[in-house]
């Protein structure tokens, strides 16, 4: 019995180390993307800016509701600055990689590729909670309705990061298959909207739950979180296919070829 046991043992131990090693690169990596980040303030500023632009044309545009209707609106308009924020950044996400061609050194290097991917959604999460804040900050001002958003800060805290998590899982995806493309920014928008959509319905309903202060908001939340686990098991899994493609078959014929040398 000793004999079936020790070798799962291993097994899980070897699989275990393994993690920690990718985590642990994943970290590394995104620590170094996020110094970078801080050095040049390019896509943090552009995110930010372009959070304030859409936060002050909704407050403009929907100043005249009622308080009645103010919970129907708050929330999309909380998720389609999300959207919009989101697709900017996933578009220069890989900006840089691709500028100085250093995607191609990094596949190369020893880092496992689910760490670039865990390491590319970490730093488009922090720059879309950084918008985000804005974003809830300047609607609790604006609108009357989102008051909910202050008096419950650590609920709509979670409510935030778990919709931002689940955006950041799967545009990193798409956002890495599409880093060598000409047509990235056009392509990642047609793509990355209607896979989101998910997501953003989610996010949408628990946040109008948390405004009118309905007991299903912990049911929304978790749904959500749900939704976060297959994002990022389903994006983890496919990163590499999307990243590097699919290795075709040899022929026979070219198998045949390389054993008569």
């Amino acid at each position: 019995m000793s004999t079936a046991v020790w070798p799962a043992t291993g097994s899980g131990r070897v699989t275990t180390l393994l993690g920690m090693v990718a985590l642990r690169q994943a970290w590394l990596l995104a620590v170094n993307d996020l110094r970078q980040e801080a050095r040049d303030l390019e896509l943090i500023l552009t995110s930010s800016f372009f959070s304030l632009v859409v936060l002050i044309m909704l407050g403009m545009s929907f100043s005249a509701l009622g308080v009645s209707s103010q919970p129907l609106a708050v929330p999309g308009m909380l998720w389609l600055s999300v959207a919009f924020v989101g697709a900017l950044t996933l578009g220069r996400i890989f900006t840089r990689e691709r500028e100085f061609d250093t995607l191609r050194a990094l596949l190369v290097a020893p880092v496992e590729r689910v760490s670039i991917y865990l390491a590319k959604a970490f730093v488009t999460l922090v720059i879309l909670l950084g918008c985000s804040f804005i974003t809830v900050l300047g609607l609790t001002l604006l609108f009357p309705a989102a008051q909910p958003f202050a008096e419950r800060p650590w609920a709509t805290a979670a409510l935030v990061l778990m919709g931002c998590t689940a955006y950041a899982g799967v545009g990193t995806l798409f956002a890495a298959g599409l880093a060598s493309s000409s047509g990235k920014n056009v392509l990642l928008s047609v793509i990355l909207y209607p896979l989101t959509m998910p997501s953003l319905l989610f996010a949408l309903v628990a946040t109008r739950s948390l405004l009118e202060g309905h007991e299903s908001f912990t049911t929304y939340l978790g749904q959500l979180t749900a939704t976060n686990v297959l994002a990022f098991v389903v994006g983890a899994w496919l990163f590499e296919p999307v990243l590097v493609g699919v290795p075709q078959k040899r022929s026979g014929t070219a198998r045949a070829a390389r054993r008569r040398r």
